[in-house]
């Protein structure tokens, strides 16, 4: 990235990452265990059992709507690290998102930003005492808030060849995602469809829905947003499972007569993320007959993908309280009338 610049070049260097991912460093800021991914369930028990402590007034109050604590939350992770691997646990200095182990990495300063950290700070942007305090010791390990936009510090010389480049505290994949597609005010919102699929929608209001995420408010904005656990991972799978290329899965798929389709597919292959939050969902097609073939079954995965993403627009419009007569895809625009691939599916 900096092959052939100079310092006056650049303004500053940004960074944003999947949050449910997280990695537990020591004091030096070295990594204790492999990073423990978004899609792992490992801690569903402790996030049932977090989750039974906290009432839904509770969580009215602190996020705005009924949020569970599922397995990718960092407080079920850390109960599970404590649990299960005392050692590394007792030496853990940090639990970060790779973005801020990024950040740790390139400046050698520790932070984290309040939008990447929903779910345990409140509507302010201020951790909530009372909820970490459910597992001990988490809060001497998380991070110092800051906002999105402020710079963090400056690259280490080994780092960036001397340079000492401006680095910005940055935020969330969501939130980039959406700025990235072209969202730029109240009443638009992207779908992004990747290894799961996404929805964020920007309003100017929050109406309390079960299993959205309606994050703290910015400046104007409202932004609500959900991510199933399954999306593109679904096509991945079973193209793995038949030995076949993607695109020819695909190609497979194209080659079905969808009006004589019967077969269903449920992408819970992990558990499901939003709008169930359910780890114990488990995947399965429906309505398998003698003739039967891997195109019928490659086309139910997509439609199955694309009825949950369809699920999930419902649930956050709800949240956002208004309709949105189109989506941004990736840097596209998509009608939903007669163009979004997971209405029209549905």
């Amino acid at each position: 990235m900096l092959e052939g610049r100079s310092q006056l070049s650049i303004a500053a260097l940004g960074l944003c990452s999947q949050v449910n991912t997280h990695v537990f460093v020591d004091a030096a800021g070295r990594a204790l265990l492999p990073a423990i991914v978004w899609q792992d369930g490992r801690a569903a028990q402790e996030a049932e059992t977090l989750d039974s402590q906290l009432s839904p007034e509770q969580k009215q109050a602190w996020w705005g709507a009924p949020v569970p604590i599922d397995a990718s939350h960092p407080l079920a992770r850390m109960a599970w690290v404590a649990a299960h691997a005392p050692a590394e646990w007792e030496q853990t200095r940090w639990v970060l998102s790779p973005k801020d182990y990024c950040l740790l990495q390139l400046t050698g300063k520790v932070a984290s930003d309040p939008v990447s950290s929903f779910g345990l700070v409140d509507q302010c942007g201020v951790y909530l005492e009372p909820l970490l305090a459910l597992v001990p010791g988490a809060a001497r390990r998380l991070p110092p808030l800051q906002p999105m936009e402020r710079v963090l510090g400056l690259t280490l010389p080994e780092r960036s060849r001397g340079l000492g480049v401006p680095v910005v505290t940055g935020t969330m994949d969501a939130w980039s995602n959406m700025f990235g597609s072209g969202v730029a005010g109240i009443g638009e919102g992207a779908y992004f469809s990747g290894t799961s699929e996404i929805i964020t929608l920007v309003s100017d209001r929050r109406v309390a829905t079960a299993g959205v995420l309606s994050f703290l408010p910015v400046a104007d904005w409202y932004v609500h947003a959900g991510p199933t656990q399954s999306g593109g991972d679904s096509l991945r799978w079973f193209a793995e499972c038949v030995g076949q290329a993607v695109d020819t899965v695909l190609a497979e798929a194209a080659a079905v007569d969808r009006s004589q389709g019967r077969l269903l597919f449920l992408p819970h292959l992990q558990g499901e993320r939003a709008p169930l939050w359910d780890p114990y969902s488990r995947g399965s097609f429906l309505g398998i007959e003698a003739d039967t073939g891997i195109g019928d079954m490659a086309l139910a995965v997509l439609e199955g993908v694309a009825c949950s993403a369809r699920l999930l627009y419902d649930s956050v419009a709800e949240a956002a309280g208004r309709s949105y007569p189109f989506l941004y895809l990736g840097a596209v625009a998509v009608s939903r009338g007669c163009g979004a691939r997971f209405v029209r599916m549905c």
